[in-house]
């Protein structure tokens, strides 16, 4: 039998949201989020979202009819590490009862607390699932690239210093979809203009999207704080995951291609591996824009975080090797791959050595996400490739 929730009284005030930003700035880069800065009052409280829960476990506790904007608007406004303890325990008694599919996917990111992880900042199960329904990489990072440009430039009419964020998000978008204006430099020097622009472009990648995949990307962005930039952060790095994990796939099934001979189809998937990556340039170009300050406030706020975490990235340089040593116990001539894998090789390298770049750009020597040694980490790890036997 579910225990109801109880209400709180009318008369309990709202908590107030952790001391993270500044709410004095505008909202946008080196601010607060819009529905930080701009929340309807009801968000701010947690008995919204509990009558929300309330009603639907009373109404059968249909999966589908979960009441996800409830529970996202409170946590987007007050951000995830200033959710109380009532709602977190009611979104933690769910886990044990709701079927496998998109809510159990999604409870993990909004109840992991203290004990957060990579996988549940970033919501990695749902996008796990996503790839095993045969959901492609080009789809998802398209709809995580839409988001963020929708981010960026519902935030330029009171914060227009947030320009060179946006049009670089609107590169990599409009790169990332094969819109038309694909490379265009989108250095349009009214706010209005940009603001159309990257409408239009949102709508256009949008609509090319299939809607499981927007669903996805709406449910998965829990900020723990109400900070701007760490939206912009999630997105970035839920992109950089998705890449991640289609290159591991793409690395396993070259090995898999190579012992069983097949050269050709060895080469597509590497080849495409080293696409995935290289296409990580433009989405490194919106990180640069995030200010050491706000950076500060997002690694305070996310310990035990860190990409390091990440089973994907692991798993490319764990195995990475054993696609050259299959290779060389095979019957195929290492000729016919070398130079694909070597383009792969420079590609990963070139990827790491940037992300050190943005690093030591952006928060200097200091302490990472997560607790990590930081750029000094990044650097030791740039020189790490992917087929040291290659030569």
């Amino acid at each position: 039998m579910t225990t109801a929730l109880s209400p709180a009284p009318a008369t309990a005030p709202a908590p107030a949201p952790a001391p993270d930003v500044d709410p004095g700035r505008a909202p946008g880069v080196g601010g607060p989020s819009l529905a930080a800065a701009r929340p309807d009052p009801a968000d701010l409280d947690p008995r919204r979202a509990l009558r929300a829960l309330e009603h639907w476990r009373a109404d059968g506790r249909d999966a589908a009819r979960f009441p996800y904007r409830a529970v996202l608007a409170h946590y987007r406004a007050v951000g995830k590490n200033a959710v109380g303890a009532e709602l977190l325990t009611a979104l933690r008694t769910l886990r044990p009862s709701v079927p496998e599919g998109l809510l159990a996917d999604w409870l993990p990111q909004v109840v992991d607390g203290a004990q957060g992880d990579y996988d549940s900042y970033l919501g990695s199960p749902v996008y796990a699932s996503l790839a095993r329904s045969g959901a492609g990489t080009e789809p998802v990072i398209t709809a995580l690239l839409a988001d963020l440009v929708a981010i960026e430039a519902a935030t330029l009419a009171g914060a227009p210093a947030g320009r060179a964020r946006t049009r670089a998000a609107l590169r990599a978008l409009t790169a990332a979809a094969g819109l038309p204006g694909a490379g265009d430099p989108a250095t349009e020097d009214g706010t209005d203009e940009l603001v159309r622009a990257c409408a239009d472009a949102v709508g256009a990648a949008r609509d090319a999207v299939p809607a499981g995949v927007l669903r996805a990307v709406e449910l998965t962005l829990t900020p723990t704080t109400r900070s701007h930039d760490e939206q912009m952060f999630i997105r970035v790095i839920q992109i950089f995951e998705a890449v991640f994990a289609a290159v591991a796939r793409s690395i396993g099934a070259a090995t898999e291609a190579v012992a069983t001979g097949r050269a050709d189809r060895a080469r597509e998937l590497l080849a495409d591996a080293t696409r995935q990556v290289a296409g990580t340039s433009g989405v490194f170009r919106v990180l640069t824009t995030m200010p050491k300050d706000a950076f500060a406030v997002i690694r305070a706020n996310t310990d035990g975080r860190s990409a390091v975490q990440s089973t994907a990235y692991r798993t490319i340089e764990r195995t990475s090797p054993e696609l050259h040593r299959t290779l060389l116990r095979g019957t195929l001539d290492q000729a016919e791959l070398a130079p694909v894998m070597g383009e792969l090789d420079t590609a990963w390298g070139a990827m790491k050595r940037t992300h050190w770049g943005v690093t030591m750009k952006v928060i200097g020597q200091v302490r990472g996400t997560g607790g990590t040694a930081g750029a000094s980490y990044l650097r030791e790890a740039a020189d790490v490739r992917l087929f040291p036997a290659l030569g």
